[in-house]
């Protein structure tokens, strides 16, 4: 059997582990692709992006308590969301009679909406994980 020096062995290990990092590294980006599946982005945040995608719009007021409800329904997926901050004397909505709104397929929703809710009117997929 063939003796390898002391550096020798240490290199060969590394090597090895930097090629199946690597290795690692090409299957996960190549499985994220063809799976569609993203690390780090949760089922409200990919909601979102397709309610975004799709044109809709929240109203929102920081005076507003159920606007703030909304918002935490929504979580992650509020900083992907269009957002329109209404003011807290509705200012800058004079066209709508309460707040939090969605105005989803040329319609607007009053109320606090659940994401089901949300993916139903606006035909977004709703992943159940």
């Amino acid at each position: 059997m063939i003796q390898l020096r002391r550096e020798t062995k240490v290199l060969l290990t590394l090597l090895f582990l930097i090629a199946l990092v690597t290795a690692l590294y090409i299957f996960t980006d190549w499985f994220s692709k063809v799976t569609g599946y993203f690390t780090g982005e949760d089922k409200t945040e990919k909601l979102a992006k397709c309610l975004t995608e799709k044109g809709v719009e929240f109203y929102s007021s920081a005076a507003c308590a159920e606007c703030a409800e909304q918002e935490k329904i929504l979580g992650k997926g509020l900083k992907k969301v269009q957002k329109i901050e209404c003011g807290t004397d509705m200012e800058n909505c004079p066209y709508l009679t309460k707040l939090p709104a969605w105005y989803i397929k040329g319609e607007i929703y009053y109320g606090v909406k659940d994401l089901s809710e949300l993916a139903k009117l606006s035909g977004c997929p709703l992943e159940e994980k």
